[in-house]
């Protein structure tokens, strides 16, 4: 699966080294340790989803338009909504306390909260400044975004050592994660034809909230039936006190004491784990968990159908296996 999403990347490769050289280049301040900062949280790499989802969309939309924002504008937007995602990790790592991301110690971890919280801070701000220059409706696009995300971790924080409703956690999930990727894929078919009638947009945006959605239940899921190869702690989320959709299931299909204590337990031992693993497995929760990801990403496609047929569509719709099959 790895060579099969890279493969469809080549798409979009040139573009997505633009978004590289521009990513340096914004992390970059007068203040040294600003720039130590900012690219140590960049060497941490990830996937560059979001970039790519945003050029992949300009790419197939400006085919076929008239008029369209230039491309050195896709990939600076592009670049910007993958700096409020580290901005929103390097604070989530310190809300989560966590040691690790992908595969190196977190930013807060190696440099100390203070600075992690003052390193996404700036990020944002230089994601602003540079906003500042779009018109209305690609500014308030993504602004509106960075809103969604963040009332949806507010809501997320809220609930911690609590029992969320099915309905909050997919409320969780569609702001603090589906929001962003809604917004990648709704600003490069803006961005790729300046004139697109807004039913096309919105149709855009409710796909990529679908596929963030699945994304989002399958970290989910990866973050109980996963392995360290994923380049964070397992059960991070329970032992942060955020039950996700699983364990919700198992409190409504098994209510015991004994279930309920041990998921409302600041530390449980390994055995612990290895007791509510056969609980969900017995309860079938993993696989019924895995059908509904994978049916939000197939709801995608359909509100595609008019996308024009193209290599690029196809690599899309590929990707889209990429996100329901991580690592499972």
């Amino acid at each position: 699966m790895k060579a099969d999403i890279q493969e469809h990347l080549q798409l979009v490769q040139t573009e997505l080294q633009a978004v590289e050289r521009r990513l340096q280049n914004l992390l970059q301040s007068e203040i040294p340790i600003v720039s130590e900062l900012g690219t140590y949280l960049s060497k941490a790499g990830g996937k560059r989803f979001r970039p790519a989802l945003l050029l992949f969309f300009y790419k197939m939309v400006s085919t076929r338009a008239k008029r369209s924002y230039p491309k050195d504008d896709a990939v600076e937007i592009a670049t910007l909504l993958e700096m409020i995602h580290m901005a929103t990790l390097a604070h989530d790592d310190v809300i989560d306390q966590a040691d690790q991301r992908r595969h190196q110690a977190s930013l807060p971890h190696e440099w100390g909260n203070r600075k992690a919280v003052l390193e996404g801070d700036f990020i944002f701000s230089r994601v602003f400044k540079v906003l500042n220059r779009y018109e209305a409706p690609v500014r308030s696009m993504v602004i509106e975004a960075v809103e969604e995300v963040l009332e949806g971790e507010l809501l997320q924080e809220s609930l911690r050592w609590k029992v969320p409703t099915e309905a909050e956690y997919l409320r969780v999930i569609a702001g603090k994660t589906a929001s962003l990727i809604a917004a990648s894929c709704a600003l490069g078919a803006m961005l790729g034809e300046a004139d697109l009638a807004q039913p096309k947009i919105d149709e855009v945006y409710q796909a990529g909230m679908h596929l963030g959605a699945g994304y989002q239940m399958i970290d989910d899921l990866l973050d109980i039936f996963g392995d360290a190869q994923i380049g964070k702690p397992l059960w991070s989320d329970r032992n942060g006190g955020w039950l996700t959709l699983p364990f919700i299931w198992l409190l409504e299909k098994s209510p015991s004491d004994e279930i309920v204590a041990l998921l409302q337990a600041q530390t449980i031992t390994e055995h612990e784990c290895e007791f509510l693993l056969d609980q969900l497995r017995e309860q079938g929760i993993r696989e019924t968990f895995f059908a509904k990801a994978r049916d939000r990403v197939e709801h995608a496609k359909p509100l595609l159908a008019w996308l024009p047929e193209s290599p690029l569509k196809h690599a899309l719709f590929s990707s889209f296996n990429f996100v329901i099959e991580r690592k499972l």
